[in-house]
């Protein structure tokens, strides 16, 4: 397993994940927590590239929590692909690590089909991380001679606000290429209309 760090801001640090966190990896881990200084008031912790976790490495995330949450400062985890999620709900740990979480992108590649999964409520503070892994996409396949589709699954998303709507519209136009197909999946009938009052009724599968 490889960690990145990265400084977002005076009080915020990101760590990104890479391979599996398993028995032999988590005291690395742990040992990189254990740096994080006290002026660190927001930890990130993105799973983006995390394959695999085991009880071990979710065991250090848990401590990572408490001991957050001991000193007043608010832990993050974001980006856990489908695998990463279905350990951390088969195990309960979705309850207790992101029951303060309002809202996740879990991307799947099968193909030339891009699907990223909408969980949670989306306010105009998530729209920026939907808009990196849609930038993300194109920069990997906009030179390719054959079309992609690229599925936004909502069939989890509780709601957007009016806010997050117009900016979503920007950063799907801004995002788009001639080989790109995006449709947007499984959404209710509020987010249906959501999309529609925003003129964004043509992607609605």
């Amino acid at each position: 397993m490889t960690i990145k760090s990265e400084r977002l801001g005076r009080t915020s640090l990101a760590l990104f994940l890479s391979g599996r966190l398993d028995t032999a990896t988590a005291p690395l881990f742990e040992r990189k927590i254990k740096q994080v200084g006290d002026d660190i008031t927001e930890l990130t912790i993105d799973l983006s590239n995390l394959t695999y976790i085991s009880s071990m490495g979710l065991r250090v995330l848990l401590q990572t929590q408490k001991t957050m949450n001991e000193s007043d400062r608010k832990l993050i985890i974001k980006n856990m692909n489908e695998s990463i999620r279905e350990v951390f709900e088969m195990t309960g740990f979705i309850k207790l690590i992101v029951q303060e979480e309002k809202f996740l992108v879990i991307k799947k590649t099968e193909g030339s089909t891009f699907t990223l999964s909408l969980v949670g409520r989306m306010d105009n503070a998530n729209v920026p991380t939907l808009q990196e892994e849609l930038s993300a996409f194109r920069g990997e396949h906009e030179s390719l001679e054959y079309s992609v589709l690229v599925v936004l699954d909502m069939g989890k998303l509780e709601s957007i606000s009016a806010t997050a709507r117009k900016l979503l519209k920007k950063a799907l136009e801004k995002t788009a290429w001639p080989k790109r197909k995006l449709i947007a999946r499984n959404a209710s009938e509020k987010i249906r209309r959501a999309f529609e009052a925003e003129g964004m009724g043509n992607y609605l599968d």
